[in-house]
């Protein structure tokens, strides 16, 4: 073969990958103030769903 059957300009080194602009990352990479806030409202939700099953019940606070 004296002619290359394709072109050869490319650089030696593959290209590199493209990021993805929204990769997810872990919640324990998340500060921890960040990681309170995302559980602040379950705890609340939890704690009146107690407190109003309580309620309900007629329970008597010690």
């Amino acid at each position: 073969m004296s002619h290359p059957t394709h072109e050869h300009n490319h650089p030696n080194a593959p290209a590199p990958h493209p990021t993805r602009p929204h990769q997810p990352r872990s919640v324990l990479a998340w500060p921890a103030w960040l990681r309170v806030l995302a559980v602040l409202p379950l705890l609340l939700t939890l704690w009146l769903a107690v407190w109003w099953a309580n309620a309900g019940a007629g329970a008597v606070p010690w």
